[in-house]
């Protein structure tokens, strides 16, 4: 009996050291956002990549607590056996053992395939994320020129990755990151030829990127012709990070690989805009897109629009 009570201890001593350094930073985090608040008193604009970094946030977090649960595993062998041990008989021990065992190893082996597709996510969220900010860091130099340029914009179930409103017109930007091949070949394994239908990469050809990019021009075409009253135009805009762009026919879809934004869509006269209809434009999206709640402004707090 005093070896099962000393059994019992070491497991509670177990479980407490592995959770004390949680509950402590809980704790700590608890007491800094109590005593403190933000001085932050409106909603902030979205960034380049809002959507993707909130997604890879709530992916590491669910592979965090995945790995969590590893450590667990020698407790389920420890607690049988001293149930075993103890409290059972020894033929039914053996058969038992075997059933945790192939229990056990089965957890684990599904909990590892969990991680592995979870780090194929992360990886693919990552380099979306790299590429949006990549080209909002080209496109945000078009304010030296009066450009509006907004990122991350909310739309009906999907986000607009850029949308730019200046006086040659309103652009819909979307970005797609894509890994290039390997093969020593310099720049042909870096150049992406569009024929007007179909963007024809080194290894593969792709179709769903221009079409996207399409659609999301039309919704916020219809969006802000609802919302100013007025017809706006929007021009779709498919931006490849990185990539050679060889254009052989001509689009509804303009491509870019982002550098040089100014002068690759300075010539992309789409619609003459006056400065006021291009001021109440970006004052729709500017609505659409503050949405973003500062960290640690406390929740039971309304936070308005604009201060």
């Amino acid at each position: 009996m005093y070896m099962l009570w000393y059994s019992i201890f070491l497991m509670g001593a177990y479980l407490a050291l592995f959770f004390l350094p949680i509950g402590a930073i809980y704790l700590w985090q608890k007491r800094q956002t109590s005593e403190r608040r933000s001085p932050l008193t409106s909603m902030l604009l979205r960034g380049p990549g809002e959507s993707l970094r909130n997604e890879l946030n709530d992916t590491f977090g669910e592979m965090v607590v995945l790995l969590l649960m590893f450590p667990t595993m020698p407790l389920i062998f420890y607690a049988l056996h001293i149930s075993q041990s103890y409290l059972g008989e020894a033929k039914e021990s053996a058969f038992r053992i075997t059933i945790a065992v192939v229990a056990v190893v089965g957890i684990s082996c599904h909990l590892i395939f969990k991680i592995i597709a979870l780090l194929k996510r992360i990886h693919k969220l990552r380099l979306g994320y790299e590429g949006e900010v990549a080209i909002a860091q080209e496109l945000n130099q078009l304010m030296r020129e009066g450009a509006y340029v907004f990122h991350d914009v909310p739309a009906d179930g999907f986000n607009i990755d850029h949308v730019i409103v200046w006086p040659n017109g309103v652009f819909a930007v979307e970005t797609k990151a894509r890994m290039k091949p390997k093969r020593g070949r310099g720049k042909e394994d870096a150049k992406v030829v569009f024929n007007g239908q179909s963007l024809k990469f080194p290894d593969w050809a792709e179709t769903a990127p221009l079409d996207q990019t399409v659609r999301q021009a039309k919704w916020l075409a219809q969006w802000l012709s609802s919302a100013v009253g007025d017809t706006i135009r929007v021009k779709p805009v498919l931006a490849l990070p990185g990539w050679f762009v060889e254009v052989k026919a001509k689009s509804d879809v303009a491509i870019i690989n982002g550098k040089n934004a100014s002068g690759a869509l300075g010539k992309l006269i789409h619609t003459e805009l006056s400065g006021e209809m291009i001021k109440r434009i970006a004052y729709q999206l500017e609505q659409r897109c503050r949405d973003v709640v500062p960290k640690h402004f406390p929740k039971r707090e309304q936070i308005p629009a604009n201060v």
